[in-house]
C-alpha cells in the first residue's frame, strides 16, 4: 500500500473547515501554568513536564500535580475539553491514589493539531499519550498502529453504555481505538413561536413527507422557511442517508457517494428548496456567525442536528431562551428508527506513550465512568453514553442546569423514548477507509453544485462525477 503523506495533509486541511462533532469554537491563546502555580486553593503543582506541543496556539492547562505522578500528555483541538480533562485527572487521582497522573493538556486550531498529530506518528517522535482525533479524519489516524487497542479497558463498562459510540472508532478485526464525548443523537429543534403561529404541531410530524407539509403550512402562514441544509458540511443528507442505512463508504471503506439514496436525499431536499420551505444556510454551515445570528433571529422554523447541538443554542441564541422544542427526526416510512447518530470526537491513546496502559485505564474512566459521564451532561452540555444517567431525575430535571432551563422540553425524554421503542443498537457513521477524502468532497463541492451552483443538474450525473473526483489510495 501507498502512503500518501501530502495527500492526506491537504485532505486535513480540506476538512478543517466544518468541524462535525463536538468542536467548533474558537480558540484563544494562554500561557502554560508557570511551575508552583496555584490551581485550587491550597493546592500547590508540581512543575509542569516540558512536552510537545501542536501548532496553531491554543491553550494549556493542567491537572493539580502531585508528587510521584506519572507524567502524561493530551492534545485536543477544542478548549472546552481542557478543563474535563484536568477535572477527570484530579478525579482519577482521588480514587486512584495508588498511580496518580500528572496531566497536560494542549489545545490549538484544529487543522494544526491534527496535522501535527499525524506528522508525529509518522515520524515515530514527538506525539503525546492521547490524543482527541475529529471524526471526519479518524480513518487516517488507524493506519499503521498508530493508536492502541482499548478492548480492554472498554470490557468493564460495555453493558452501561452505548457501544455503537466506541466501535465506531474501530477496525474490521473488532479492535477498538476511540472513545466519543456523545451519544450525538439527531433530532429536530423546533422554534414554538413560529410552529404555534402556523398551527403546526411538531408532535405530529413522524415522517418526512409530514414533515414538507409542515413546512407549506409554515411558510404560508409565516413566511419563514422551515429548515436550512448546509454547503460545506453534510448534516442533513448525512442524517437522510443514515435512516435508509446508507453511509458515506461501503463496509471496505470504499467511497460510496454515487447511490440511488443519496440521490433521493438531495432530490428531497432540492424539493424542498424549490418550494421555498428549505434555504441555503447563511455562511454555508452551522457553525458560523452568519447562521447563528440567522438562527438567532427565529430565521428558519426548525433544524435537524444532533443533541449535542444544544450548545450552541444555549451560546449564541439569547433570543430563543424558552422557545425551543426537541422532538424525535422525522423518517422516511412510519415505523422506521427515528435516530441516528452524528459528529463526534474519538480520544485515543497512540503508540508513543510511555504509559500505554495507565493512559488506556484514565481514558476508559475519564470517558466511560458515571462521574466522567455527569461532567460530560452537566458542563459542556453532550448527550451521554452511559444509559443509566438518563433515569437519573436529579440529573435529568435539575432545574438548575442551563440545557435543561433553556429548552421547552427534556432531551432526554426523547433519549428515553428512543431506547424504549428501538433499544440502544443505534446507527452511528462508518469512518473507516475513504471517509475522511469523501467528507472532503462533499463539503468542498458536492453540497454547493447540489444545493446551489448547479440545482437543476441530474442528481446521479452529479453524483457519478463527484465519485469520480475522490482520490483513495489503500
Amino acid at each position: 500500500m501507498r502512503k500518501r503523506l501530502l495527500s492526506m495533509l491537504l485532505c486535513g486541511a480540506l476538512v478543517s473547515t466544518s468541524l462535525m462533532g463536538c468542536g467548533s469554537k474558537t480558540n484563544t491563546t494562554a500561557p502554560a501554568p508557570a511551575a508552583n502555580a496555584k490551581t485550587e486553593a491550597g493546592a500547590t503543582e508540581a512543575p509542569a513536564p516540558q512536552t510537545a506541543e501542536p501548532a496553531g496556539g491554543g491553550t494549556t492547562g493542567t491537572n493539580t500535580f502531585v508528587d510521584g505522578g506519572t507524567e502524561m500528555a493530551l492534545w485536543t483541538f477544542q478548549e472546552l475539553h481542557v478543563n474535563f480533562y484536568t477535572e477527570m485527572a484530579d478525579k482519577w487521582n482521588e480514587s486512584h491514589p495508588d498511580k496518580p497522573i500528572n496531566l497536560t493538556v494542549t489545545t490549538g486550531e484544529s487543522s494544526a493539531v491534527h496535522t501535527k498529530l499525524l506528522v508525529a506518528l509518522q515520524s515515530g517522535t514527538g506525539a503525546p499519550d492521547i490524543a482527541d482525533i475529529e471524526i471526519g479524519r479518524y480513518a487516517t489516524f488507524l493506519k499503521d498502529n498508530y493508536l492502541l487497542p482499548i478492548n480492554d479497558v472498554v470490557e468493564p463498562y460495555k453493558d452501561d453504555i452505548v457501544m455503537s459510540r466506541v466501535n465506531m472508532y474501530g477496525d474490521s478485526q473488532g479492535n477498538q481505538y476511540g472513545i466519543d464525548f456523545h451519544l450525538g443523537a439527531s433530532v429536530c429543534y423546533y422554534n414554538m413561536d413560529i410552529m404555534d403561529a402556523a398551527g403546526v404541531d411538531p408532535g405530529t410530524i413522524e415522517t418526512w413527507d409530514d414533515y414538507y407539509n409542515a413546512g407549506l403550512t409554515v411558510l404560508e402562514k409565516t413566511g419563514k422557511p422551515m429548515c436550512a441544509v448546509e454547503l460545506s458540511d453534510l448534516f442533513l443528507p448525512q442524517l437522510l442517508l443514515l435512516e435508509k442505512g446508507v453511509q458515506y463508504v461501503t463496509e471496505d471503506g470504499q467511497p460510496n457517494i454515487d447511490t440511488p439514496e443519496h440521490a433521493e436525499a438531495i432530490t428531497f431536499i432540492r424539493k424542498m428548496i424549490n418550494a421555498g420551505i428549505c434555504e441555503v444556510a447563511p455562511g454555508g454551515k452551522f457553525h458560523c456567525e452568519e447562521w447563528y445570528g440567522h438562527l438567532n433571529n427565529a430565521g428558519v422554523a426548525s433544524i435537524a442536528m444532533p443533541l449535542w447541538y444544544m450548545g450552541r443554542f444555549t451560546d449564541y441564541c439569547p433570543d430563543l431562551n424558552g422557545k425551543i422544542a426537541i422532538y424525535k427526526i422525522p423518517v422516511w416510512n412510519k415505523g422506521d428508527t427515528r435516530c441516528v447518530l452524528q459528529g463526534g470526537t474519538g480520544t485515543s491513546v497512540t503508540n508513543q506513550s510511555a504509559n500505554q496502559d495507565l493512559a488506556k485505564e484514565f481514558l476508559a474512566y475519564a470517558k466511560l465512568s458515571e462521574e466522567g459521564n455527569r461532567y460530560i451532561w452537566e458542563k459542556l452540555g453532550f448527550d451521554p453514553i452511559r444509559t443509566s444517567l438518563w433515569d437519573d431525575e436529579a440529573l435529568t430535571h435539575d432545574q438548575n442546569n442551563k440545557f435543561i432551563q433553556y429548552f421547552n422540553t427534556n432531551p432526554f425524554d426523547v433519549l428515553n423514548e428512543i431506547r424504549d421503542e428501538y433499544g440502544i443498537d443505534l446507527t452511528a457513521p462508518n469512518i473507516s477507509g475513504a471517509y475522511a477524502n469523501v467528507r472532503s468532497i462533499l463539503g468542498t463541492t458536492t453540497y454547493t453544485n447540489a444545493f446551489e451552483l448547479s440545482l437543476d443538474e441530474d442528481v446521479n450525473q452529479l453524483l457519478e462525477n463527484e465519485q469520480a473526483s475522490v482520490i483513495y489510495d489503500e
